[in-house]
Formats: C-alpha cells, sequence, structure tokens
C-alpha cells in the first residue's frame, strides 16, 4: 500500500496495489432503467447522459477485466413494489407507479455492457449493496481482498457500497470514470467524500495499466 497527500488537503489518500487473484470488479447497478434510452428513468425525463457517460469506460474496463479472468459481480436495484422499497422508493415519487421492479425488462442489467451468464448477480433492495444481500459471502468464496467499484449512482449506491465494503476490511477502488449519476453536481464531493473517507479513487487509465500487468488468474 502506498500513500499519497494530496495538496488540497491535509489527510492521507492511499493507494493499493491490485492483488492476482484475489481482485474483484464489482458494478453496481448498470440496469435498463438507469441507463438505457427506454429506461424508467429516461422515459420519466430524468436527464440520463452523466450516467450514459460510463458504458465505453466500463466496456473498455470488462475487456481487461475478462482479459484476467477478474471475476464480474453486478448488482441489480429494485423491489417488488413501493412497500418493500425502504425510503429511496419514497424519495422518489415517479417510482410509485414502476421502474426498479423485480423480474422487469428495466431491472436488468444493460446489454450494451455485455453481461454473462457465468458473471455473478446480487439482488439489493437499499443503498448498500452489502444490506440484505449476500454479496459478502461471494467476496468471501471469491478470495477477495480487493473491491472494484464502478457504476451508478456516484453520490448514492457507489459510495454506500464502497463504505460498507471498507467496514468489512475489503479494500475498496473505486475508478471515477465509470461511475455517474443523475445529480452531475454531487459527483465530485461524493468522490472526493470517499477519496478521504475510506476508499481509493483511481482514474480509468492507472486501472487499466495496472491490470494489464497482472498475471490472469486460473
Amino acid at each position: 500500500m502506498k500513500k499519497a497527500r494530496d495538496s488540497t488537503t491535509p489527510f492521507e489518500t492511499v493507494r493499493w496495489d491490485f492483488n492476482p487473484g484475489r481482485t474483484v470488479l464489482v458494478i453496481i447497478d448498470a440496469q435498463n432503467d438507469f441507463l438505457h434510452v427506454d429506461g424508467w428513468y429516461a422515459q420519466k425525463g430524468i436527464d440520463i447522459g452523466h450516467m450514459r457517460r460510463t458504458i465505453e469506460p466500463t466496456r473498455l474496463l470488462l475487456k481487461d477485466v475478462r482479459a484476467k479472468n477478474i471475476p464480474v459481480v453486478w448488482t441489480r436495484h429494485g423491489c417488488r413494489g413501493v412497500e418493500d422499497g425502504g425510503p429511496f422508493m419514497q424519495l422518489r415519487p415517479f417510482l410509485k407507479e414502476g421502474g426498479l421492479r423485480q423480474d422487469s425488462w428495466g431491472y436488468q442489467i444493460c446489454d450494451e455492457l455485455g453481461p454473462r451468464e457465468d458473471d455473478w448477480y446480487i439482488d439489493k433492495s437499499r443503498l448498500s449493496a452489502f444490506y440484505n444481500s449476500n454479496l459478502e459471502t461471494v467476496l468471501r468464496a471469491l478470495n477477495a481482498d480487493t473491491v472494484l467499484i464502478i457504476g451508478v449512482l456516484t453520490n448514492q449506491c457507489v459510495a454506500a457500497t464502497s463504505k460498507d465494503a471498507s467496514f468489512r476490511d475489503f479494500r475498496p477502488i473505486v475508478i471515477e470514470d465509470c461511475t455517474g449519476t443523475t445529480l452531475p453536481h454531487l459527483h465530485d464531493p461524493a468522490i472526493e467524500m470517499m477519496r478521504v473517507g475510506w476508499s481509493e479513487v483511481r482514474e480509468l487509465g492507472s486501472a487499466l495499466s495496472e491490470i494489464r500487468q497482472l498475471a490472469a488468474a486460473p
């Protein structure tokens, strides 16, 4: 682990090495309802441009991750209805009529990203992907100590999941280019909060460079 001091803050930031065979990519909520132009968010008039900017960087990352046999875990956020959706659903009135409903097209991972049947899938109903799910069990079974975290929304599920990863003594690395939100003005503050609080934050180029130097996992 390397430490660096940002010129804008008195706090040290970390830089963790990617450990061969112990690194896992977790992609947060890259679902049709968030990312697709025909998804619920877009159809309700919400600007999804900042979230869609993640698609090409995520494809590039996935190409290199798969070449090194790094496991890929997708999370899917949703619920049966408003009743089991928690405060998030109540804070988003446009979701009362639909959207992020389990077993719907909108709930599925966006095909533009190329999900595979042999990837791992975690269903969740709260901001943190660790809450009331088997994500930690899956990561332990995969012998992970370092978790690359990308997806949407930067200031909500990405932030919550990366924080919970650190609470469980994983080393979370958020790849900034591959995260997006519905509220772009909150993206940078959320990234800075994660950087100085509990996570490493990297640019895509840095992550790709290190991944390409890894030996492929068996």
